[in-house]
């Protein structure tokens, strides 16, 4: 059979390379797989099933595939299912595609691949919630001034600011751990979508590949995108929440706020201005998480409206997609730990920011209502008050005076030490809040996630492990 040129040139030949770069290991472990459940469950004889093994050895062991697909060939098992034939036979080799079909083979190997993938992302971000943990047992109590609606709001710690967006990064891989359980199930035995009538072994076949479990339903197995779009969609969301930090990031850098400073090593000059500090580090987490979260936007929308049968759209070149996004995911996510590493922070602007902007006055309206009793609404006012005439604080006594009809006690030092920076944070004890006793629980919570991915990680990467073993040591007794 001849294909048309020109569906060769852009299907046929773009698929063989993937299979051959991406696919391929994974293809052999599910070949050995497959032989091993054949033998065990009776449907092949030892003679027939040494040969084979000789076979799928020799080919693999080979692994001398043309640059591009061979004329009249739709994908590399066909290939690889030929030089088999020139190995052991055309009769004997046929036997290896016995109760299965390219259907489950595909997307059990698209699971492994994506379930390595994404174990990988795993991996990366664990890495950066390691990052940001020792980033605030080191500096965690450094102020810094927190922002509302691109203004000054509130005095808190780097450790405050950081560890909310780690919480948001412990959600986000909540679900990355849930699409992972969605990918880690074995397609084969589904055959073209109806099983077969051999007394096949799915279970078996599953284990042996690492698998949690089998697809139960075995049109399901063939036809669900959700191996693909689940995991899309969760490294999504994480990469959402690292360009949120970064673009703030990149605001507290900027020399009008200023209170963020970055190593020589982390940013560019201009050709033309000398002056020029740019943290391009910054931009480029922003460049490559957009670029990364576009393509998993598109894996999505590919399979918005159609067919739910076996179709294209849950084959290699999505799969292909996925990775090229990952590449990216992965670097935005280790330009962030660098970036997190690296940054430091002007106590100098820091305090100019804060005191010059009122944000501390906050306290001062709550000092009042403990002291003198009044409500909050009224101390509120009189410290809008206060804020109006530039911080005077005759000024603030006399509308004190004139709201309350009582005088307002508080020399001069009181009132400068209620609107430092430092009992802003300090007094802010209740749970959640930034200071020393505020920070406690919410510290344990990340460390408790930590604990748990990375726990949750090793195991599966144990279980792979010792199924790959198991595979190795039932494939080598054939």
């Amino acid at each position: 059979m001849s294909f048309n040129p020109i569906y060769t040139e852009k299907v046929l030949n773009p698929c063989y390379k993937n299979w051959k770069e991406m696919f391929f290991s994974h293809s052999v472990c599910l070949h050995k797989a497959h032989l091993i459940m054949l033998l065990k469950t009776g449907i092949i004889p030892h003679e027939t099933a040494r040969k084979l093994k000789y076979a799928v050895d020799s080919v693999a062991q080979r692994k001398n595939f043309p640059p591009d697909i061979p004329q009249g060939s739709e994908d590399l098992y066909f290939v690889f299912e030929k030089q088999m034939e020139e190995v052991i036979g055309q009769d004997t080799a046929g036997f290896l595609h016995t109760a299965r079909s390219r259907n489950d083979m595909d997307t059990t190997v698209f699971r492994m691949f994506v379930r390595k993938r994404l174990m990988d992302f795993i991996s990366c971000c664990i890495n950066l919630l390691s990052v940001i943990q020792e980033k605030m047992y080191k500096h965690g109590d450094m102020p810094i001034v927190l922002y509302t609606h691109g203004q000054p709001a509130n005095p808190s710690t780097l450790g405050h600011y950081l560890s909310a967006f780690a919480l948001d990064l412990c959600e986000d891989m909540n679900e990355i751990f849930s699409a992972l359980h969605v990918v880690d199930r074995s397609s084969m035995g589904a055959c073209a979508i109806t099983t077969t009538g051999f007394n096949i072994d799915r279970q078996m076949v599953s284990n042996l590949l690492g698998f949690e479990s089998p697809v139960s339903n075995s049109y399901q197995a063939i036809v669900t995108s959700h191996w693909l779009t689940y995991p899309a969609d969760a490294v999504r969301k994480v990469l959402n929440d690292v360009t949120r930090l970064s673009a703030d990031l990149s605001h507290k850098a900027s020399c009008e706020v200023g209170m963020l400073w970055f190593p020589d090593e982390l940013v560019q000059i201009s050709s033309i201005m000398p002056q020029k500090r740019n943290p391009v580090i910054i931009e480029h987490i922003r460049i490559q998480s957009g670029m990364a979260m576009g393509i998993m936007n598109m894996i999505n929308e590919l399979f918005h409206n159609t067919a739910y049968q076996d179709i294209n759209e849950v084959a290699d070149a999505p799969v292909k997609e996925f990775e090229n996004g990952m590449e990216l995911a992965e670097s935005a996510v280790a330009l962030m730990v660098q970036t997190i590493k690296s940054m430091d922070i002007s106590r100098q602007r820091v305090s100019e920011i804060a005191l010059n902007s009122g944000t501390t006055t906050t306290e001062l309206a709550d000092e009042l209502v403990r002291v003198y009793g009044i409500s909050f609404r009224q101390a509120h006012s009189i410290t809008a008050g206060f804020v109006r005439a530039g911080y005077n604080k005759d000024s603030l006594r006399n509308v004190f005076l004139e709201k309350t009809g009582r005088t307002l006690t508080l020399s001069d030092s009181e009132i400068d030490e209620i609107l430092s920076i430092e009992r802003f944070i300090s007094v802010r004890k209740v749970s959640g809040g930034p200071s020393e006793e505020g920070m406690k629980g919410v510290l344990r919570e990340i460390g408790k996630y930590i604990s748990i991915f990375t726990s949750d990680l090793d195991k599966k990467e144990k279980d792979l492990l010792s199924a790959q073993q198991n595979l190795k040591t039932e494939y080598d007794i054939i």
